[in-house]
């Protein structure tokens, strides 16, 4: 096998924890290059199971938007996902408040592909509703490759 790689500033081994003090940077993404590997190996074993979930996410973002003035400035949030919403069915709620609060909701699905995937169709298709009404002029649907830095 390949050799064992020691992650430095960590008590990793090739990314498996060797104490049971945490895990890299115990799961933020810092950025620190040294604990990226272990960042990830944590992120994929704690929350990486094959779903998108943002009616928390909704929830926090009405909450904001109720909390904030309202000077005259437009409203507006930008949901991104690249997989099927999980929880689509939790988010009349949130997007009825979110309505409430004027916010301009737009919805982009990112896609890692040039041909749409039957996982951007099923994103498609939860993430339009919860978009703003006409759901045509506030859907994108995204090549990952479209998007630059």
């Amino acid at each position: 096998g390949k050799p064992a790689i020691k992650i430095p500033g960590t008590d990793l081994v090739d990314g498996a924890q060797k104490t049971p003090t945490g895990t890299g940077s115990g799961g933020r993404l810092s950025g620190d290059r040294s604990e990226v590997d272990a960042d990830l190996v944590w992120q994929e074993t704690n929350f990486m199971e094959g779903g998108t979930y943002i009616a928390a996410a909704l929830d926090v973002s009405a909450d904001m938007f109720q909390a904030s003035p309202r000077d005259g400035r437009k409203r507006v949030l930008l949901i991104f996902t690249d997989g099927q919403i999980q929880d689509a069915d939790k988010l009349v709620d949130a997007r009825k408040r979110l309505e409430q609060e004027e916010v301009i909701t737009f919805g982009i699905v990112v896609r890692r592909f040039d041909a749409h995937t039957q996982t951007d169709i099923d994103a498609e298709a939860t993430l339009k509703p919860i978009t703003s009404e006409p759901h045509a002029e506030h859907y994108y649907n995204l090549l990952l490759d479209e998007i630059s830095d």
